[in-house]
C-alpha cells in the first residue's frame, strides 16, 4: 500500500506541476517546527528499535495558486534510540502540494497536504555509522491563521513514512507523526 500511495501523490504533485504555471501565482516562504516522534522500527514483526521524541526543523520555497500551494521542502530531525547511546538523524527533500479549504469572510484557513521525495537516514553512535537514502511520503491536515494579507501562522498534523532503509545490514520501517507550528511569508 505504501508504494501505492507514493505513487498516487507524486501523480497528482506532477498533474499540478504542469497545470499550475497558466494561472497566476504568489511566491512564499516558510519554516516550522514542533515535535516529531518516530514509531517503533520493525524489522519484520519484530520490535528493534524504539525512539524518544525529536524537535523537526522544515524550510521550504512555495507558489500558491488560489486554493492550491505547491512547493519544495527541506528539513532535519534527530531522535535518539530509547536506551542506548545511538540516534537516527533524518534529512529530508520533499515536493508538496496543499489544498486551501478557505472559509468566507475567514482569517483561519483549514487544508490538506500531501508529498513525496527523498530522506537521508543516518545511524549515529558518536559518528556516523550507517546510512541509506530511501524514498518517502506524507500526508497531513492542518489550519493557517492570516496575521495580515502577507503573513501567516500555519498549525499542521503530518504522517511521514520512509520506505525501509537499510541500516547496519538490517532494513527498518521508518515513520512516524509530526505536529509542526510555522509561519509563512509571501513574497
Amino acid at each position: 500500500m505504501n508504494k501505492s500511495v507514493l505513487a498516487l501523490v507524486c501523480s497528482l504533485m506532477a498533474y499540478l506541476g504542469i497545470t499550475l504555471p497558466a494561472m497566476a501565482a504568489i511566491p512564499y516562504i516558510s519554516a516550522s517546527t514542533g515535535i516529531g516522534m518516530l514509531n517503533d522500527s520493525r524489522i519484520g514483526s519484530i520490535v528493534a528499535r524504539s525512539y524518544d521524541t525529536a524537535t523537526p526543523f522544515t524550510g521550504a520555497f512555495g507558489i500558491e495558486n488560489g486554493p492550491i500551494r505547491l512547493e519544495a521542502e527541506a528539513g532535519q530531525r534527530k531522535n535518539s534510540v530509547t536506551s542506548s547511546p545511538a540516534a537516527i538523524s533524518m534529512r529530508t527533500v520533499m515536493a508538496n502540494g496543499y489544498l486551501d479549504l478557505g472559509l468566507p469572510f475567514s482569517q483561519v484557513k483549514p487544508f490538506a497536504v500531501a508529498g513525496c521525495g527523498l530522506a537521508t537516514i543516518d545511524e549515529h553512535n558518536g559518528r556516523v555509522v550507517a546510512g541509506d537514502t530511501v524514498l518517502a511520503w506524507q500526508v497531513g491536515a492542518g489550519a493557517g491563521y492570516a496575521l495580515n494579507p502577507l503573513v501567516n501562522i500555519d498549525l499542521q498534523y503530518r504522517y511521514f513514512e520512509a520506505t525501509t532503509p537499510q541500516l547496519a545490514g538490517y532494513r527498518y520501517s521508518m515513520g512516524g507523526h509530526n505536529l509542526l507550528l510555522g509561519l509563512r511569508f509571501d513574497l
